[in-house]
């Protein structure tokens, strides 16, 4: 009913939220791209809104969802003539496992706060895996999502480096009561977030929809707000470092994919060159295991 290319124009855009996005994606103009969608949307009778900063269909999508099944079929066949199929990751997991990019696919965003919309785009089949990076708050048990455990580590208490108790220790929670502590959203990770304020943080609340690397890159906004990290985003986020402070939280990476695609060739071989990547990364970090032996 629609084209392969016309439904890859119309997903790219909602995807990357943008036609411009689209286009340099795509290698087409960003004309096209808008033309294209304006069809496919009437087609299908649906509108798309953009709702805090995410495109949204409305309209019954029953239809666009059969389509993106038989499409996404065809990605999967991981051939040289078929469309590359669509991964996400976070602002640290991407580089650390994502590069270079797996043969047939292609990257996302890498900028997505929470699981939400990673979560949505897996369940409407326009992305075909997602490496995310809070295991204690993943799905449990989803009927329609397999969540795969590939490493974990500790989650530290972090700070700028020139923080009035970095370098000190062992801290106490009572030594944390005078600072700001980063806190997202009730109810975005409620597990890691019970844990945080079982210690007294997660106090000040953060309107952050994306990652922003100009805030956040190698310091916390104001340079006294303390914030928590694993060995790979700290990585990725120079000037801050480990406080001596216990969280008693473990978290790491995992492969999220749907259950009905979980014993694809292509979804196979992702898995398993990201157990490969893994395990290199843990000769360098120390505290980084192994979750599948």
């Amino acid at each position: 009913m629609i084209t392969l290319d016309a439904l890859r124009m119309l997903d790219t855009t909602y995807w990357l939220r943008s036609g411009e996005r689209a286009s340099q994606r795509l290698h087409c103009s960003q004309s096209t791209v808008s033309r294209n969608n304006s069809e496919s949307l009437t087609l299908f009778g649906l509108a798309m809104e953009r709702v805090d900063g995410e495109w949204q269909m409305h309209g019954d999508v029953n239809l666009l969802m059969m389509e993106r099944l038989v499409h996404q079929k065809k990605r999967l066949l991981g051939d040289s003539v078929s469309p590359p199929l669509r991964v996400e990751a976070n602002f640290w997991s991407a580089p650390s496992l994502l590069e270079p990019i797996p043969k047939h696919w292609e990257g996302g965003t890498w900028d997505h706060v929470g699981m939400e919309r990673p979560l949505q785009l897996l369940r409407e089949r326009v992305i075909d895996a997602w490496i995310a990076s809070y295991q204690p708050d993943l799905p449990d048990r989803d009927p329609d999502l397999c969540v795969i455990d590939l490493c974990r580590s500790p989650v530290h208490l972090v700070a700028a480096v020139d923080h009035p108790l970095a370098g000190c220790g062992p801290l106490s929670a009572s030594d944390l009561d005078p600072f700001p502590s980063l806190g997202l959203p009730s109810g975005m990770f409620p597990q890691t977030e019970a844990i945080l304020r079982g210690h007294g943080l997660w106090q000040t609340r953060v309107r952050m929809k994306r990652y922003r690397p100009e805030l956040w890159h190698g310091r916390t906004e104001d340079q006294v707000t303390l914030t928590y990290a694993t060995c790979l985003a700290l990585e990725v986020m120079p000037g801050l470092v480990p406080l001596d402070f216990n969280l008693g939280l473990i978290s790491g990476e995992s492969l999220v994919v749907r259950r009905d695609l979980l014993e694809e060739v292509v979804i196979q071989d992702l898995l398993q060159l990201l157990i490969h990547r893994c395990e290199l990364l843990a000769e360098d970090f120390p505290e980084l295991e192994m979750a599948l032996n």
